[in-house]
């Protein structure tokens, strides 16, 4: 639960959530593009319930792992209350996310992450670090 939000409050908890939006097709077309790379790499494809191990468990997959995270704690902050630093953390994670080597790999190489990425720059302009509650 979280107290009445002042407007600033309610204008960033509102750019969060859209950020999880913009965020959540753009993971799950990662995966699906890193999966298409563990299949090739290892000549093996994995099933639905055999790629939940993956995701969670090999090492191939585990640059995903921080991008799933964050997904979970704006969720988690967009419900609650949080303070301006709470936001700033979020874009700087977010950030250093989109520096990792392999997501600058992919989205070099795939349409639909270039596509997607545009929308969480665009959902991200919303959000500006130092931002007031």
């Amino acid at each position: 639960m979280h107290t009445p939000d002042s407007p600033e409050r309610a204008r960033l908890r509102e750019a969060l959530r859209e950020i999880s939006r913009t965020l959540i097709p753009l993971h799950r077309r990662l995966i699906e593009f890193a999966k298409d790379d563990y299949t090739f790499a290892y000549e093996a494809k994995a099933r639905p319930s055999e790629m939940i191990e993956l995701l969670q468990n090999d090492p191939f997959f585990a640059w995903l792992k921080p991008l799933t995270a964050v997904i979970v704690d704006i969720d988690e902050k967009a419900r609650t209350d949080f303070e301006s630093a709470d936001v700033d953390a979020v874009v700087n994670r977010i950030e250093q996310l989109l520096a990792d080597q392999k997501y600058i790999e992919m989205l070099q190489r795939d349409v639909d992450v270039a596509s997607h990425h545009a929308a969480l720059r665009r959902a991200l302009q919303r959000l500006t670090p130092g931002a007031s509650v």
